[in-house]
């Protein structure tokens, strides 16, 4: 695979389980401002078929590395995880769910980096949703736990899970469209953390108040990487029939939310124009992009100042 360095034996290890409620009445942290230029990775596996776990795992480790520019996978690992980290992953279960390999191959890399399986915690909002995607759901016992955020407690805004035990959080969505604010991105898979009322206040305004989400202290401050599972992402949303899906075998890397969103913002236009011939926008338009650059100061959107840096093969990238 391009960009990657010697061989790897790698062998699968499912810690999927999960979170567990919880956090909230967080006020804004200070402005922050957005950096002069970002980096997104694009990691793509060869292949017409699905990858396996083994090859999602490659992309992963690879993405990660070339992400960090270390000279060791060992050493890009430990830019993000470490033997003290209490991990929190926040992963997509709709409008389409994430694969839970990409989630296992995550886990896998924390644990690598020295994280304990029993420090990990993956969670989205709903349960039931992470049921029906194919997660293990497990509340207590050895391992990584998870569950659904809305079944435990929340305090005031966030779920309590984001408590002061969680010193990192990993931020996985899906590349798709969504019915409320345009792109299922990076950004918008904050809402898994929220209570319905700090919910409801984000979507109020077409979407475009979905950045403030992050902008509180316990995301913005712990998180410490973004992984979009672009893998078989969805290009439209049709009412009452499947997700119209493709299979593009890629994932994103970054550790700027807004940057990776305008990346996959730019693929799935891509897509939308290839498929009709002509431009075919979202609807609602993902304005919270733009927004959660130039009014929240949380990352980068011009593509102009983003670099994107390529792993594995670019044929039909879309971009």
């Amino acid at each position: 695979m391009a960009d990657e360095l010697g061989s790897r034996r790698l062998s699968r290890r499912t810690f999927l389980a999960a979170l567990g409620a919880v956090t909230g009445g967080w006020a804004l942290g200070a402005p922050t401002h957005a950096q002069p230029r970002s980096t997104v990775v694009l990691a793509r596996a060869e292949g017409p078929g699905a990858p396996g776990y083994d090859r999602i795992l490659e992309l992963v480790t690879a993405a990660v590395r070339r992400l960090t520019g270390e000279a060791t996978d060992a050493a890009a690992r430990r830019r993000f995880f470490g033997l003290r980290d209490t991990l929190a992953v926040q992963i997509a279960a709709s409008p389409v769910p994430v694969t839970p390999e990409v989630v296992d191959a995550l886990c896998t890399t924390a644990a690598r980096a020295g994280v304990a399986e029993e420090r990990m915690l993956v969670y989205s909002a709903d349960e039931q949703e992470l049921y029906q995607a194919g997660f293990a759901i497990r509340h207590e016992g050895p391992g990584v736990r998870c569950y659904g955020a809305g079944s435990g407690e929340y305090q005031e805004s966030l779920t309590r899970l984001l408590g002061p035990e969680v010193t990192a959080l990993a931020n996985v969505p899906c590349l798709s469209p969504h019915p409320a604010v345009g792109l299922a991105g990076a950004i918008a898979n904050y809402l898994n953390a929220a209570a319905n009322g700090l919910r409801h206040d984000a979507l109020s305004d077409g979407g475009g108040r979905v950045p403030q989400i992050l902008k509180l202290r316990p995301c913005r401050d712990r998180t410490r990487l973004h992984v979009m599972d672009c893998l078989e992402p969805a290009y439209d949303l049709p009412v009452g029939a499947p997700p119209a899906r493709w299979r593009y075998n890629g994932i994103l890397l970054s550790t700027d939310a807004v940057a990776l969103d305008s990346v996959a913002l730019a693929i799935l236009q891509g897509k939308r124009r290839e498929v009709t011939g002509r431009d075919w926008p979202l609807d609602p338009f993902p304005s919270h992009i733009q927004r959660a650059a130039e009014q929240y100061g949380l990352g980068v959107a011009d593509l102009e100042s983003i670099e994107l840096r390529r792993v594995g093969p670019m044929d039909a990238a879309l971009i």
